[in-house]
């Protein structure tokens, strides 16, 4: 309940200016104020697409955009509960945390659900999409788009990962999320929850053996210097999905929330090719400075978070998206 108020207090300071300025009024003409907040660095691709949303939409006169890294405005979960009680704050989740509203959404994060991350902008105009779309916004929750790509997550850390078995007693650092966390578990690792801003100091203390992270975030935040092997099992593809609180997004003019959205999805779609030209070379670099990157056979891996789709009941879910996607 406390932590509940905290994060009511904190929404309404964020929004002070948006309501003081009148621009709540439902089709105000502008500028809208919106902070984009991510955990990430400023080198992260996350970062990167939000500062160009930034400026396109800032140019357009219709917004006044402001890009907060590093979890300044809070941790992920934080910013979205704000966003929900009405901060204008856009947020970006994946579908492994945003499972908590709408639980058939986690689908599409789930490991080895998807090999080519272009389909993912197939599945936007599909039904099943926009019937979650409903679910969130009936929740307090504007889905800008899902076809955000950061890349594939890999087992990242002082050893060598070949089986499953490599990764017994590990304690590797990833969401908190129910998704991640039995799938990491179903791994062979011990799946460890935390921000993303104390991994590497966490590394560093031997509090955690590694972490499990698409390549853009962990050369950013130069994990490189704290492990020795990047282990590339993919067994994620990270799929970045921007929002924002209902309260915020209606209380825009249509024409201001029909830019918002096209927007983040075309620059969503813009980094999804970015995003492997910039995993080689950050490849390339992170070698050069002593890291191993080691590819690995996914066979046993994809085994080994088979029971997982049946544990999280998505079995004839992923049967349905695989139809509905021609996967």
């Amino acid at each position: 309940m406390k932590k509940r108020l905290l994060y009511l207090v904190v929404a309404l300071l964020v929004a002070m200016p948006l309501f003081s300025g009148g621009t709540a009024e439902k089709g105000a003409a502008g500028p809208y104020e919106v902070k984009f907040s991510t955990e990430n660095g400023a080198e992260d691709v996350e970062s990167k697409a939000l500062y160009e949303i930034k400026d396109i939409l800032n140019k357009s006169g219709l917004f006044k955009c402001e890009v907060f890294i590093g979890g300044a405005l809070g941790e992920n979960d934080d910013t979205l509960e704000q966003a929900i009680q009405g901060a204008p704050i856009v947020t970006v989740s994946d579908p492994g945390r945003l499972m908590s509203f709408v639980p058939e959404f986690g689908i599409i994060q789930m490991p080895y659900m998807i090999d080519d991350i272009s389909v993912i902008n197939k599945l936007l105009d599909t039904e099943i999409y926009k019937n979650w779309e409903k679910q969130f916004e009936g929740q307090g929750i504007k889905l800008l788009t899902s076809n955000w790509y950061s890349g594939p997550r890999n087992f990242i850390l002082n050893k060598p990962v070949d089986t499953p078995a490599d990764l017994k007693g590990q304690k590797i650092r990833t969401i908190a999320s129910p998704l991640f966390i039995e799938s990491v578990n179903a791994m062979g690792a011990v799946a460890t929850p935390m921000s993303w801003s104390e991994v590497y100091a966490g590394i560093e203390q031997k509090a955690i053996d590694g972490c499990e992270a698409q390549t853009p975030t962990s050369y950013a935040s130069h994990i490189y210097e704290v492990c020795k092997y990047t282990n590339k099992t993919e067994h994620f593809q990270l799929i970045g999905c921007p929002v924002i609180g209902t309260a915020t997004f209606d209380s825009w003019s249509k024409e201001a929330q029909d830019l918002f959205i096209k927007t983040f999805r075309e620059v969503g779609e813009k980094y999804q090719g970015l995003v492997v030209d910039m995993i080689k070379q950050e490849e390339k670099e992170m070698t050069e400075k002593g890291m191993v990157i080691r590819e690995v056979d996914k066979a046993p891996f994809k085994a080994a978070v088979e029971p997982v789709y049946e544990k999280l009941g998505y079995s004839e879910l992923r049967t349905k998206i695989a139809k509905e996607l021609g996967l």
